[in-house]
């Protein structure tokens, strides 16, 4: 369980949680890569904060992700149920035959599913005192 004494941090390749966000470790590439870099993370300790597969998304639907982690500490110990979360992911990724990798779409698509993605997580980062910002509802469409 979180505690006050927890240390968080936000692994993305979604860019525009930049300064919104806390303690953002920024990835490039697919959801992939952020599914790997947050595992090297849960390797050595670190936990998982909500479902990395949140939004029931698969791999060929969505380009970016996020995934929240938390430390307590001292621990250096890996939570077994984060690695079992984190290596689920990592399966349904490789296992997929197209992961969708940010900058493939239209830049007003790709807008939307930054936009997604944060909303999709918007309420964990806010549990875990993260969010230092907010990203306003405008979508990559051009209002009438």
């Amino acid at each position: 369980m979180f505690a006050s004494s927890s240390v968080c941090m936000c692994v993305s390749n979604n860019s525009d949680l930049a300064g919104k966000v806390r303690a953002l470790v920024l990835c490039d590439g697919s959801a992939l890569s952020v599914i790997k870099k947050a595992r090297d993370y849960v390797h050595v300790g670190w936990r998982i904060a909500a479902n990395p597969l949140y939004g029931n998304f698969k791999p060929n639907q969505q380009p970016y992700r996020t995934i929240l982690l938390y430390r307590q500490d001292g621990d250096g110990t890996a939570d077994i149920e984060s690695l079992t979360l984190i290596e689920n992911a990592l399966r349904v990724f490789e296992d997929a035959q197209i992961v969708r990798v940010p900058g493939e779409y239209p830049a007003a698509t790709e807008k939307d599913f930054r936009y997604l993605d944060f909303v999709l997580m918007e309420e964990t980062l806010k549990t875990f005192g993260v969010l230092s910002g907010s990203l306003s509802r405008v979508t990559g469409r051009d209002s009438a």
